[in-house]
């Protein structure tokens, strides 16, 4: 298993984690996001259809793999951009291990850009 690997997996143990906080915090409404928790599950689906092939193709270093660690990586930017940054909400993801997944998540997202960015050059 070679670094871009390892940091894929993180990134997107990560980016789990945060998903499994989202429902907790019910993401479906401080985004506005219609359906409630069914649609937000199923929401869910493709996305982690999508994450576990990015693995098995991020392993063969194959192109398709490296477009979508870069897909991955910028996911993993994605939830201090919304909950830091846009859409930012006093009592929603404030716990300490919150902002230690966000933050976590947007060091390994970045560095699997690059990765996967530099294999792709």
């Amino acid at each position: 298993m070679d670094l871009l690997a390892i940091f894929y997996i993180l990134n997107a143990t990560l980016l789990l984690l945060h998903e499994i906080e989202s429902a907790y915090e019910k993401e479906w409404e401080i985004l506005k996001i219609p359906g409630n928790i069914t649609f937000f599950l199923i929401l869910h689906i493709p996305i982690i259809l999508i994450l576990f092939y990015g693995l098995l193709e991020i392993e063969k270093q194959s192109p398709q793999g490296l477009r979508l660690g870069i897909i991955m990586g910028i996911a993993g930017v994605i939830p201090f951009l919304v909950h830091k940054i846009f859409v930012k909400r006093k009592n929603h993801f404030n716990l300490l291990i919150s902002n230690i997944i966000i933050y976590a998540n947007v060091v390994t997202g970045i560095i699997t850009i690059i990765l996967s960015a530099r294999l792709i050059a």
